[in-house]
């Protein structure tokens, strides 16, 4: 079968959460739709590993893995979705607040804000979080601070430009 040869398709997945719904296994299901989401995200078809999140989310999930979520969050950006994007990076960090993938996120949320939603003062804010935050990121120093150089200098830019558009 299926399920048996190619455990992880998308085909087998969505064959096995429907069992489990019927089931009305539920720890199962949600775990399964899970998995789907990130076999959507592997195949690039970000909008119906949307469509999973979502049903992820109304059968009462409320935190999906990390990697997967910082995943969902990345296709939400390529797919130009940026207010979607951060709102998931958000809840990303408040969801895992201690661990690395959260101050991935944090970085990524700053260079949403910073890049594509031109507030560079939310960006400012995302960046210094994780300056100051206590999970080890000495790796990540360096791109931190550059981002909070950027950050800075565009809001400096665009009060300055405030500035003499108001006088």
């Amino acid at each position: 079968t299926l399920l048996a040869k190619k455990p992880d398709s998308i085909d087998a997945l969505g064959m096995l959460r429907e069992i489990q719904r019927r089931r009305s296994e539920d720890s199962g299901y949600l775990e399964t739709t899970a998995k789907l989401c990130a076999a959507c995200l592997k195949e690039r078809s970000y909008e119906a590993a949307w469509h999973e999140y979502q049903d992820f989310l109304q059968a009462g999930g409320t935190k999906l893995p990390t990697p997967i979520w910082l995943n969902l969050c990345r296709g939400l950006e390529e797919q130009q979705n940026f207010d979607a994007a951060l709102s998931e990076y958000n809840k990303l960090i408040a969801a895992y607040p201690t661990e690395r993938q959260s101050l991935k996120a944090q970085l990524q949320a700053a260079g949403v804000c910073l890049k594509r939603l031109n507030r560079p003062q939310e960006a400012l804010k995302f960046y210094q979080a994780a300056a100051s935050s206590p999970i080890p990121h000495l790796d990540l120093d360096a791109t931190i601070q550059l981002g909070i150089k950027s950050a800075t200098t565009a809001l400096s830019s665009s009060k300055a430009s405030s500035a003499t558009s108001g006088a």
